[in-house]
C-alpha cells in the first residue's frame, strides 16, 4: 500500500518510496492527494521515508543478534579484550603483525583485523568470560591475511 503522513506540527510530509514513484503521475491517485495536501498547505515540506534500522540481525551463517554484533567492536576493545586474557602476548603478536599489514596494504585494514579477532574468539560475543579458562589455538593472521588476499582477487 503507498502511504503517506502528515505531521502539522513539523509541517512535513513523509512518503514511502512506492508513494513518490506512483505519485509521479499526474493521474494517480498519490499525485491528487499531494496536490491537494499542497494547494491547503503550501509550506509543507515533503520528505521521503528512509529505511528502519533493523531491531534483528541474522549472520551468514544463521546466527540472530538483537542488535549489530560489531557494534563497539573497535580496535581499542580488541585490545583490552586481548590484554586481558591469560596468554595475551601470543595473541597480541598475530594481532599487531595484522594489524601492520592491514595499515601497509589499504587504509582500512578493519575489515581483515575484525575477521581475525572473530576466527580467533568465535564466542566473543555470546561468552567472552569462556575464554579466562579456555585459551584456544592461536589463528595463523598471516593464513587470514592470505585468504583476504585471495576472496579480494576474486571479487576484483
Amino acid at each position: 500500500m503507498n502511504t503517506y503522513k502528515v505531521d502539522f506540527a513539523a509541517n512535513t510530509i513523509t512518503i514511502t518510496a512506492a508513494f513518490a514513484k506512483a505519485m509521479n503521475d499526474p493521474t494517480s491517485a498519490e499525485y491528487k492527494i499531494i496536490a491537494q495536501i499542497r494547494k491547503d498547505f503550501p509550506e509543507m515540506e515533503i520528505i521521503r521515508k528512509t529505511h528502519k534500522t533493523p531491531s534483528k540481525y541474522q549472520t551468514k551463517t544463521g546466527e540472530k543478534f538483537n542488535c549489530n554484533q560489531f557494534k563497539n567492536l573497535t580496535y581499542k576493545n580488541m585490545e583490552t579484550f586481548i590484554m586481558g586474557l591469560p596468554s595475551a602476548e601470543a595473541y597480541m603478536n598475530e594481532y599487531l603483525f595484522l594489524k601492520n599489514y592491514a595499515a601497509e596494504v589499504q587504509t582500512n585494514g578493519y575489515t581483515i583485523i575484525r575477521r581475525w579477532f572473530m576466527a580467533q574468539f568465535p564466542d566473543f560475543r555470546k561468552n567472552p568470560i569462556v575464554y579466562l579458562t579456555n585459551q584456544p589455538a592461536v589463528v595463523s593472521a598471516a593464513e587470514v591475511a592470505d585468504q583476504y588476499e585471495a576472496e579480494m582477487a576474486t571479487a576484483a
